[in-house]
């Protein structure tokens, strides 16, 4: 039960701290700045994933024509 206290506190710490730095820098002067950054941080990983995905289905297409290959011969 100990174990279980420890973690509810732990998580409530946790969570108030990300709550109240996101309150901080939402009031300051440099949000516009923060969003800007925060913005080229998501489009990277954006470019990313659709990358992975492209390179996913590709290989996924070599797969299937190499299995046709094989089960035509």
């Amino acid at each position: 039960m100990k174990s279980v206290d420890s973690k509810l506190l732990l998580g409530l710490v946790v969570g108030a701290a990300v709550g109240a730095a996101v309150g901080y820098l939402a009031a300051t002067d440099k949000r516009e700045q923060l969003l800007e950054e925060l913005n080229g941080v998501v489009g990277k990983i954006k470019e990313g994933f659709n990358t992975a995905i492209a390179k996913y289905k590709e290989g996924k297409q070599e797969a299937a024509t190499a299995a046709e290959e094989v089960i035509a011969e």
